[in-house]
């Protein structure tokens, strides 16, 4: 769910529709609702998210938009994951702003 919710936060940022769309059946399978996606797709916090969801996003937001991530916002990353967990997470965010900013450049779109 943390990956998903990564990745869609990071194509919303980076106006990667493409990359958004292909990760909604992922997410729905990791229980993200579809009003919860419509939210992300606004750019807006869906409010039932958990704190462990608002960790994630907020995790990916300080990486995609200004790279360094504040010590309090990874101090909510540990919370709730294991430092594996919350590697993985870093290079994910890494990873995916690579293959949005890929895909927005070359105007893959999704139809």
């Amino acid at each position: 769910r943390a990956r998903e919710l990564a990745i869609l936060r990071v194509a919303v940022l980076n106006k990667a529709d493409y990359e958004f769309n292909a990760h909604v059946p992922f997410a729905k399978k990791e229980g993200v609702t579809q009003a919860q996606l419509d939210e992300m797709r606004a750019d807006r916090m869906p409010a039932d998210f958990t704190d462990a969801d608002r960790a994630v996003l907020e995790c990916t937001d300080a990486m995609t938009r200004n790279i360094q991530v504040p010590d309090a916002i990874f101090a909510a990353v540990r919370k709730h994951f294991a430092d594996r967990e919350a590697m993985e997470l870093v290079a994910t965010v890494a990873a995916y702003n690579l293959v949005s900013r890929f895909l927005v450049a070359i105007q893959v779109d999704h139809e």
